[in-house]
């Protein structure tokens, strides 16, 4: 039986396997290898992150105001605040960014926390009304296709270093070499390379 880290690698450039699938399965093989930041890096996809995220996790979009008479318009800032609001940190579950994907006609709406909702009342021109972060399934797909390429170069990474697992089990050899290897036990810290403090916060998905 083919060796479950050559599996995993299969998995990953197969796009018909679908991200849940293939993250479930790089969970085992971290469990199984005793890689606890790896473990914690899968969960944090499966269930949402609570804390920072990677670098993959901040999206492109435009926040917009509602006007009862015209629907969603641009607002438009100047400078720093400009760069800022165009992107957002997206800390929601795989499987909602992924049904999002599947789901969307080709564009997204996301909620703003009511912090922010009052930032631009407060400094923007006009009426009190509501905000919400627009951006495309496209930002949907980058995560994704992250994750899917994070797992495959991990797998890449095991194999170069000798771990390929025996069907679902790993000899005492390959889990000594796991636990041994810096490059392997700090592959995650490689996630948050290219973070920033990008101050708008995600809410939920209300619209395509």
């Amino acid at each position: 039986m083919e060796g479950i880290v050559l599996q995993l690698q299969a998995e990953a450039l197969d796009d018909s396997v679908d991200i849940e699938t293939l993250l479930r399965k790089a969970y085992l093989v971290a469990c199984k290898l005793k890689l606890k930041d790896f473990e914690q890096w899968i969960s944090n996809e499966q269930n949402g992150y609570s804390g920072e995220i990677p670098d993959y996790r901040t999206i492109s979009g435009q926040i917009r105001a509602w006007n009862p008479y015209r629907g969603w318009m641009p607002v438009v800032m100047q400078g720093e605040l400009a760069d800022v609001a165009s992107r957002m940190p997206l800390k929601i579950p795989i499987a909602t960014i992924a049904d999002s994907y599947k789901e969307s006609d080709g564009s997204l709406m996301l909620t703003v926390p009511g912090a922010i909702q009052d930032f631009f009342n407060k400094n923007t021109d006009g009426f009190i009304t509501q905000y919400s972060f627009h951006t495309t399934k496209t930002e949907m797909h980058k995560i994704i296709s992250a994750v899917r390429n994070k797992i495959l170069e991990w797998a890449l990474l095991l194999e170069e270093n000798g771990i390929v697992g025996e069907g679902l089990n790993f000899t005492n050899e390959e889990k000594e070499v796991a636990a041994k290897s810096a490059v392997i036990n700090n592959y995650t810290n490689n996630f948050y390379a290219n973070a920033d403090n990008t101050r708008i916060e995600q809410g939920s998905k209300n619209g395509k």
